[in-house]
């Protein structure tokens, strides 16, 4: 019995280590979508499989991308429902940039460095994409009478980029807190049956 203490022992202690040092890994994601200049993007569905930072598990996101002509920003489900949407494809929805929109995370101003860092909450979220540059104005010309009216272009996505998301997952306070609860008894108790 004394030998299984001390093993569960070693494997506990080798968990506070583990959620301690925790776990990092990065993924890229090709060809994301870029709106034309003046408008932004905003993906149609919502993310939901992202658990929040808290108690249990601590995650902190990073994330950049290779265009420094765009930006991106988590919003919510709220500010996601509110948007008026102008068009799109099956890549998700053009909207109007001016819309005021509260960021979770990144948004105009993370352009300039093209990267953000985030710490989920496990909520659902959405990610918009902005482009930097303006758009250009187009010059006034005179209508043409019906029926010979130019037909307007859709509004959609007009080239393509690389996000890289690096993410750190370790323990939460509380998991620590209950694994070294469990190491001092378990250690307790190992040095009560060798005396």
């Amino acid at each position: 019995m004394s030998d299984a203490k001390s093993i569960i022992t070693g494997i506990v202690g080798l968990l506070i280590l583990a959620s301690i040092i925790g776990y990092s890994g990065e993924e890229l994601i090709p060809d994301v979508p870029k709106p034309d200049a003046g408008l932004c993007g905003v993906t149609k569905d919502s993310f939901d499989t992202v658990p929040g930072a808290g108690a249990l598990i601590d995650i902190e996101v990073e994330v950049t991308w290779d265009d420094n002509t765009v930006w991106i920003g988590i919003i919510s489900v709220e500010d996601y429902d509110s948007l008026e949407k102008l068009g799109g494809n099956s890549d998700g929805e053009i909207v109007s940039c001016d819309s005021n929109i509260d960021f979770i995370a990144g948004g105009p101003s993370s352009g300039s460095d093209s990267m953000f860092e985030w710490i989920p909450d496990g909520e659902d979220f959405h990610i918009m994409i902005g482009s930097l540059e303006d758009a250009e104005e187009e010059e006034e010309e005179e209508d043409d009478p019906w029926p010979f009216d130019e037909e307007v272009e859709p509004q959609s996505f007009v080239d393509d980029f690389n996000v890289t998301v690096s993410y750190d997952v370790s323990g939460g306070w509380g998991v620590i807190v209950i694994l070294f609860a469990i190491e001092i008894t378990l250690v307790y108790f190992v040095l009560l049956d060798r005396t």
